[in-house]
């Protein structure tokens, strides 16, 4: 019996070594995560709002702000889950029903792109302003550009808090370390990211 605690002592040794190791090697990726994650697409005017599903906050209220600065004529709202959810809040933000187009199908950034596309394609949009998330803002609009290369897209970050600066609370590090493990999935499967 006493030959197995000795053993389990160096299994917890080890494992709290891994531990630190992992910590430290993520906290390059959060310290920089503003400046890795981030695509800035300013655009003033555009024919449509697209407003990514996944979190239906911060998302739903970047998009009713351009729409009443009159940056764009209709919203359209891309992703399962809280698709629906999206365009309730975008009426309740001011956004008339008949100005909202939406597709609750896709389920990740890839589908959000090819499904945006056959919806809106008989519109032929030039210029799109997608609203999303600031850490999925680099992701996104490459998938989107590589999606539908005809569009000029736009970006329009959203973040929780007053200004980009102050946005990564302690819930978004999760969030943002995934967003790593999706940006070198979306290199590898799509080739999105050259």
């Amino acid at each position: 019996m006493q030959g197995r605690f000795p053993r389990a002592g160096a299994w917890l040794a080890a494992l709290g070594a891994l531990s630190l190791l992992a910590v430290l090697a993520m906290t390059p990726l959060i310290r920089y995560s503003k400046s890795w994650l981030v695509a800035e697409a300013p655009q003033p005017r555009a024919d449509w709002i697209v407003v990514l599903g996944g979190e239906s906050g911060e998302r739903v209220i970047g998009a009713a702000e351009l729409y009443h600065q009159g940056r764009a004529p209709f919203v359209f709202v891309s992703g399962e889950g809280d698709c629906l959810l999206i365009v309730k809040r975008l009426q309740m933000a001011g956004v008339p029903r008949g100005k909202i187009g939406y597709e609750c199908q896709s389920r990740n950034t890839r589908q959000n792109a090819e499904f945006t596309r056959q919806a809106l394609a008989s519109h032929q949009p030039r210029r799109v302003t997608l609203v999303t998330s600031w850490f999925h803002s680099r992701r996104a609009l490459e998938t989107f550009r590589q999606a539908w290369p005809e569009v000029d897209w736009g970006m329009h970050i959203v973040y929780p808090g007053n200004d980009l600066y102050h946005s990564l609370a302690w819930y978004e590090a999760g969030a943002v370390l995934t967003e790593y493990l999706k940006i070198l999935v979306y290199s590898v499967r799509y080739w999105t990211f050259k």
